[in-house]
């Protein structure tokens, strides 16, 4: 039936709404052990560097080489800075880089939390939410940070280097015309972007994905259909992955709406 896969993808998007509630409602007793968060924040930040600087040199050239093709036939090159950047800012920046490591992000949590409730499958949702994602949820908003400022500037110094290379506009022209064009609200839109909007929902899919696929495993166990339970379940990580982009690209693009075209 078309359109029957939608419903499959955003299966998870009720049980991740009710973990955010739970994470919200367990703020106030919160207790982070570090020791055990750090290999979980190494692993989201620093071994992270270097796929987001790979997928931000990339876009940004390719990037970089359409706005040039297409600026060229109409004898406006001096916009090339003005163009390349606004598109990394709102668009090309969190739809792409973002979306990669937060891809990353939820795969690993729907692993993790695929694990955790199999170890464990009496564990109570709250309890869940406050021991185990609220933690991670932390982490991918903090290690966010420093990842999406990494990469809009190694995106922008690309795009400033690479550009000379086609056309007959400098690196001092591109970053003036950047700077005339840019505002701050682009600079707010790529934050929450980045920041807040991406990071939240892979953490929450691949903690429905991976909680909901150990639970129907337990309980097609129980009723002894192993085989067909697994067939059910298929992978959590790839569910995660799909329930992130479909949401991502839903939420990022409601976010412009509110922010340009009010």
């Amino acid at each position: 039936m078309p359109g029957a896969d939608l419903i499959t993808w955003l299966a998870p998007l009720g049980r991740a709404t009710r973990y955010f509630g739970l994470c919200l409602a367990s703020l106030p007793t919160m207790r982070l052990r570090w020791s055990e968060l750090r290999p979980i924040a190494r692993w989201m930040g620093p071994q992270s560097f270097h796929l987001v600087a790979l997928a931000a040199v990339v876009v940004a050239i390719a990037l970089t080489m359409q706005c040039i093709i297409e600026l060229e036939r109409y004898q406006a090159q001096d916009l090339a800075g003005a163009v390349i950047s606004l598109g990394l800012l709102r668009e090309m920046g969190p739809l792409t880089v973002s979306l990669a490591w937060c891809a990353r992000v939820a795969a690993m949590i729907a692993d993790q939390a695929y694990l955790v409730t199999k170890d464990n499958p009496q564990e109570s949702d709250g309890a869940f939410a406050a021991a185990f994602i609220l933690p991670r949820y932390i982490i991918a908003l903090i290690m966010s940070v420093p990842l999406g400022g990494y990469g809009l500037v190694i995106g922008f110094v690309t795009g400033a280097l690479f550009t000379p290379l086609m056309t007959l506009s400098t690196t001092h022209q591109f970053v003036d015309s950047a700077k005339v064009a840019i505002q701050d609200k682009d600079i707010i839109v790529y934050f929450v972007k980045l920041i807040l909007v991406n990071p939240t929902i892979a953490i929450f899919a691949g903690c429905a994905a991976g909680r909901w696929a150990a639970i129907c495993e337990q309980r097609g166990n129980e009723i002894g259909h192993e085989n067909s339970a697994s067939v059910k379940i298929l992978s959590p990580a790839a569910n995660a992955v799909t329930a992130l982009f479909v949401c991502g690209f839903a939420c990022n693009l409601l976010v412009s709406l509110i922010a340009y075209f009010q």
